[in-house]
Formats: structure tokens, sequence, C-alpha cells
């Protein structure tokens, strides 16, 4: 899941965040000789909390291909529920962008509402969203793109939405929640509704969460568990945090897997600035 979120309103929400007031790096290991950085930074503004983590992926296929995986969102809370989500999903393979699309989805009475911007090239990009020609390099990747979206302009994208119906309380999405929110999670079992932003077909997951307990360090140990068609229906992915009793996400690990295959990794702390909002 992980390898795979009114325009003036969004714009002047998002650019009114001049600073973080915590900003947080990630580093680690996976399969395929793979390489992996995070960087999360949160802010507070107009009563709201805006989270922004951006993933970087850097592995190699059958010990010749190189590629590299990037995959950003940035989520907007107020009262506890999820207001609108941006999510920026690129790739690359031996240096050659394979895809780039920006998909922004706005919390409505009828759901989240889905819009996206994408190109197969730069001339096409040029030409189908020529306000936001200046995201398209990958060394943009990581920016805020959010108050540059209306300007695009993007396409409307309703084979995306999430109906009002699928919205329980407390809906997050994957990569804010595995470094953001789960380090105010605390020991209770419950089920985590997920939303998959971008999947036109099982977009909505749930996700068991359990904790084995405080560890000797002190570290609250929490354990995630899912099934999901674009995973295995019959294999189970799962997913290991530490927090600090300080609300620090220290180390995670994962496990993802397919009837055929699976993926590991693992991520530590490598330091934070800044006092994050809570939430």
């Amino acid at each position: 899941m992980t390898a795979r979120f009114a325009w003036c309103a969004i714009a002047i929400l998002v650019g009114r965040v001049a600073w973080a007031d915590e900003t947080c790096r990630y580093s680690g290991t996976t399969s395929y000789d793979g390489q992996v950085s995070v960087t999360t930074t949160a802010a507070t503004a107009n009563g709201g909390i805006t989270v922004n983590v951006a993933a970087r992926v850097k592995a190699r296929s059958f010990g010749l291909i190189d590629w590299e995986y990037l995959y950003q969102e940035i989520g907007t809370w107020r009262d506890g529920e999820l207001q609108s989500i941006g999510v920026n999903h690129r790739y690359s393979v031996i240096g050659s962008i394979r895809r780039q699309q920006w998909d922004l989805f706005k919390r409505t009475a009828a759901g989240m509402q889905a819009w996206r911007v994408q190109a197969k090239t730069l001339a096409d990009f040029q030409t189908q969203h020529p306000g936001f020609v200046r995201h398209w390099s990958p060394a943009s990747f990581g920016e805020n793109w959010l108050p540059d979206y209306s300007a695009a302009p993007p396409e409307r994208r309703a084979d995306l939405d999430l109906p009002r119906e699928r919205m329980p309380p407390g809906l997050g999405t994957p990569l804010l929640l595995a470094f953001y929110w789960v380090r105010w999670a605390g020991d209770q079992e419950r089920n985590v509704p997920v939303f998959l932003p971008g999947f036109k077909h099982d977009s909505r997951a749930d996700i068991r969460v359990d904790s084995p307990g405080i560890e000797t360090a002190g570290l609250l140990h929490l354990h995630s568990s899912v099934r999901h068609p674009q995973l295995s229906e019959t294999q189970v992915s799962t997913g290991d945090a530490w927090v600090s009793a300080d609300h620090h996400l220290v180390r995670e690990t994962f496990e993802a897997r397919t009837d055929s295959a699976s993926v590991h990794g693992a991520l530590h702390l490598d330091g934070c600035q800044g006092v994050p909002p809570a939430p």
C-alpha cells in the first residue's frame, strides 16, 4: 500500500503555513538492496493540523535494474477528522520517468472528491498543465505543491472519489498514519479505517492494531496487520512501531506480502527538530 489526497480555500490554508512546528527524519533499508528515507513536517494553521510526509525508496531488481519510488502525502485535519489529502506519486526506472501524478481529495458533504494532474511527458505536461510545470522535475519532490494546484489546472476525477458512507470517524491514510498519528495511538486494540487515495478499486481498508506492551527500554510496541486485494487476501501484511514516552517514533518495520513474494523493511529515527502539534 505504501508502494501505492473551493481551490482558493485549499491554497490559502496551506499557503499560510510558513514553517513547520516539527520536522523529523527517518532512514533505513528494504529488500532488493533498497535504501529508504522519510521526512515528516507538521504545523498548526487556522485551527487545524497539516502533516506532510515524503518517502523516497531506491532499490535494484535482479541485481541490475535501478529504480526509484517517491510518494508524498499532505493531509489536513480539523477537529480530529481528515479534511483534505494531497498525494504526489512518482517512479522512475534506470533514470527514466515512468509515472508522475498529483492527486487532491477534498472533504465535501458527499465524501472525498478527487482531482488529478498527470502527463506522460514534459511536453504533454506543458500543454495540459502549464500552470504547474515547475513541479515536473523530480528535484522538486517533497515541496508543498498545493498552493499552485488550482492553476495547473487539475482534472476532476469522480472515479477516484470516496463516498461519505465509506468514511468512518478517524479515517486516515497510509503514510500519515504510519509516521505521525501512530505516535499518539496508545496501547488500545482497535481497527483503524484507512483511505488509499488514488485507488480506483478497493480504496478502503481496515488495519488491525494491537500492542504487545511496553518493552524494557520503555518503548510502546504496536503491531498492525492487514489483508488487501492489492497485496494478498490470504497472506497477512504486517507493520510494527516502537514509540517513546514522549511520543517519538523511534523505529518501524514492515513486511508486505503478496501471494507469491514479500518485501521487508526497517527504519529508524535520525532526529526531530521542534515541538510536534499533538492531534
